[in-house]
């Protein structure tokens, strides 16, 4: 078995400047409006696989261009279609839309005022894709909600964690329970602006619910802090929140997330919070989005930033079209251009890995041998396949390491820890 030698220039390098990443943006056809803070999910209509949108605000930018209005992308005919308004009094925005059974569940959202006052909604809508039609609303939301993290846990669950509600950010994880049309009160997270924001957005792998940055304290910072909460799986309204350590690059605030295979994917969004209109909380003036993918890959605790092929913020939602391919609509580009796009993203996990510039350290494997050698001394290190899972665990005490074992074709993570605290992940081939 033999290593590409290749796969070594990339330990020099910062992440954020390597040419392939992995991702694949596609774009397809344009929806038939301009919408911005729209939820965003995909349900099947029948055998066909379709996108929705729901809610949002027009080219405007202004509170009278908040509407209701819904639309459906069907993935095989590559075509839009507008469907019945959500049923609701007044437009919103800042909803989350999840699915259970193959029904959607519309969450949430805000409404804004002429006055520019805004009011959080308490609304649970419900959409059959199958019929193509709304059906009576489900039970409110104990807490009126809006700019929340939403994601679905179990196939069965849907998890309303902080997010802002009328007056300030709350701590409250709120979960509801389709099957029996009721809402289920989860431990709060604490109490902190470390914890509650609004515009932070997160997904479950597995029982762990990951969620990321957002706006919280009394300027409403955006924030690049990272928490998660272990939903008990025999009771999940029991949560173990943890603080964790911060993400590494930039604040991220409507960032669109996802997960595939034990990775965590945040796309998209801006380094500083802003209002509806994409003015800057902070008065620094119009905010344009971040060209990035943070990736986290939960199976060993290591982040990988990368550059985006296209910038796109104001994002409620993505769309899994499968376990690596995905479609985000709308958003917002830069210079406040409330956007149209369609575009699909495709992932190659053997291609994106990642890399944290630490000097002096090789891995090399040929002949059932996996040497590794650093300036630095090592405290422990293991091989991981690119599920996250560990083939391989060893300590030392030294800067050198070898050791004889046998592994599979394919990709591998070499994960180092050093002494100093410091860790490192690099990416080794095998082959016959």
């Amino acid at each position: 078995m033999r290593l590409s030698s290749i796969v070594f220039c990339l330990i020099l390098m910062p992440i954020q400047f390597l040419a392939q990443t992995g991702w694949q943006w596609t774009a397809l056809p344009d929806m038939p409006s301009r919408v911005s803070n729209n939820a965003v999910v995909s349900a099947y209509c029948g055998d066909t696989l379709c996108v929705y949108s729901f809610c949002g605000i027009d080219t405007t930018l202004a509170p009278a261009g908040i509407h209701l209005k819904s639309w459906r992308y069907n993935t095989i005919s590559q075509t839009w279609l507008q469907l019945e308004d959500v049923p609701d009094s007044q437009g919103k925005i800042a909803a989350g839309a999840s699915v259970v059974n193959n029904l959607i569940y519309v969450v949430g959202g805000y409404h804004v005022n002429a006055n520019f006052s805004e009011v959080s909604s308490a609304k649970t809508h419900v959409f059959d894709p199958v019929t193509n039609s709304w059906l009576a609303d489900a039970a409110d939301v104990p807490v009126p909600i809006d700019d929340h993290v939403q994601d679905v846990w179990n196939d069965s669950l849907i998890f309303v964690v902080t997010g802002w509600s009328n007056n300030g950010n709350v701590p409250n994880a709120q979960i509801f329970d389709p099957a029996n049309n009721q809402w289920l009160v989860g431990t709060p997270m604490p109490n902190f602006n470390n914890w509650k924001a609004f515009g932070a957005s997160g997904a479950f792998v597995g029982d762990t619910l990951f969620y990321l940055g957002g706006a919280s304290g009394s300027s409403f910072g955006a924030t690049n802090n990272f928490r998660k909460g272990v939903v008990d799986s025999n009771d999940p309204t029991q949560i173990e929140w943890t603080q964790l350590e911060d993400f590494p690059g930039s604040a991220g605030y409507r960032m669109a997330c996802t997960t595939s295979n034990h990775r965590v994917f945040w796309i998209g969004g801006s380094s500083v919070s802003y209002n509806f209109d994409a003015d800057a909380y902070n008065n620094s003036g119009i905010v344009s989005p971040e060209e990035r993918i943070a990736t986290y890959y939960s199976g060993f605790a290591l982040w990988e930033d990368l550059v985006a092929d296209q910038g796109v913020m104001d994002l409620r939602g993505i769309a899994r079209i499968s376990d690596n391919a995905w479609i985000i609509c709308g958003g917002m580009e830069a210079n406040q251009i409330v956007s149209n796009k369609t575009w699909l993203l495709e992932y190659d996990p053997s291609v994106s890995v990642e890399v944290q510039p630490v000097a002096g350290l090789s891995a090399m494997y040929a002949n059932d041998e996996l040497k590794i050698s650093s300036t630095a001394a090592i405290q422990s290190w293991e091989v991981l396949n690119m599920s996250g899972q560990r083939v391989f665990h060893a300590k030392s005490s030294g800067s050198k390491v070898v050791e004889r074992i046998t592994l599979s074709p394919g990709i591998y993570l070499v994960h180092v820890q050093f002494q100093d605290g410091s860790s490192l992940c690099k990416k080794i081939v095998a082959w016959h």
